[in-house]
């Protein structure tokens, strides 16, 4: 997958502070238990001759080489095993006075063996997505901070009420969340304008978060916009927010139907929805589109993939941010 330049510089510069931290640290530890232990510090220097030695065995002519290295061989192996009882008797592990490297496959270098490392590319992943989440408000809306008391009392069309309802609804999304993996079922959120799809959405995103899943979360208009400017600009990567919303973990679309259908929208929408089902990677989508409605706005593989592989979640009564606005009136 494809990133900006200013995400890899990003990710390179974290991976470096790291391991400046690291060997800083490390430094600062070594001067005070070599200040501590002289005889440890003084085998160091020692070990540290020893190719200088082997070198003078090997270009001095004796005749007895083998010997000789054999000799240099086992001091070096005396010396290191003294070293180990010098830590022992600190009360300090063997690789403490090593570098301790956030990742300690690559020691923060973000490669191994001239490939990227799994750490890099997990930096990479999670900058990509704080970036297309940025201006997501994560931390406003919560399973606690959605309140049921706004719906009706009062049933309607049925024996249940919008409250009784949303409560089941609130409890659905709030089990998703805590149970989610990456074999959860894909969901559609329908209803009216107001009825809480898009708080109930961020919430699962937050929780979801929370427990190590990346996840993208943003309206459909935006997301095309971002990948039709891509798409036709002068971008290194023409696909960097297509294949990442393709496979984040879990993409929650909210507010389908209310962008601009074009060619190009439909296209990538198809593309978006048929790859995350093959791949069964999760999506939350929400619409204030009935299915008649989603079948009549998009062409019939778009809706059926929607309609048959998607659990609907219905959202009912009136909207509530005219109720919310009442109150704060009033209060």
């Amino acid at each position: 997958m494809g990133y900006s330049q200013e995400i890899y510089d990003k990710a390179k510069f974290l991976l470096d502070s790291y391991r400046r931290q690291a060997v800083n640290e490390n430094d600062e530890r070594r001067k005070a238990f070599f200040a501590a232990n002289p005889e440890y510090a003084e085998l160091e220097r020692e070990i540290a001759q020893t190719s200088i030695k082997l070198t003078r065995v090997m270009l001095g002519g004796q005749k007895d080489i083998t010997d000789a290295v054999s000799e240099i061989r086992d001091n070096n192996l005396a010396m290191q095993r003294r070293q180990l009882d010098i830590l022992k008797s600190n009360g300090c592990p063997e690789d403490y006075l090593e570098p301790k490297y956030h990742c300690k496959k690559c020691g923060d270098t973000g490669y191994i063996d001239g490939r990227m490392c799994s750490c890099f590319k997990e930096i990479l992943r999670k900058m990509a997505y704080d970036e297309l989440n940025s201006s997501t408000p994560l931390e406003l809306c919560s399973f606690q901070s959605f309140s049921i008391d706004f719906y009706p009392e009062k049933a309607t069309n049925s024996n249940l009420s919008p409250r009784s309802i949303m409560e089941k609804v609130k409890r659905h999304c709030c089990e998703y969340a805590n149970s989610f993996t990456l074999q959860s079922p894909n969901l559609l959120f329908q209803g009216g304008v107001g009825l809480g799809k898009t708080h109930l959405s961020l919430a699962i995103a937050g929780k979801v978060i929370s427990k190590g899943y990346g996840v993208i979360y943003g309206s459909a208009q935006n997301f095309f916009n971002k990948i039709e400017s891509e798409h036709f600009g002068r971008v290194d990567d023409k696909q960097y927010t297509l294949n990442l919303i393709k496979t984040c973990d879990l993409l929650i679309l909210d507010d389908l139907g209310t962008e601009f259908i074009t060619q190009f929208t439909a296209a990538t929408l198809y593309d978006i929805i048929n790859t995350r089902l093959l791949s069964r990677r999760p999506t939350i989508v929400s619409t204030n589109l009935s299915i008649d409605g989603l079948q009549s706005k998009y062409d019939d593989r778009i809706a059926s993939r929607i309609s048959g592989n998607y659990t609907r979640v219905q959202f009912v009564g009136s909207d509530i941010r005219i109720a919310v606005k009442i109150k704060n009136v009033n209060s």
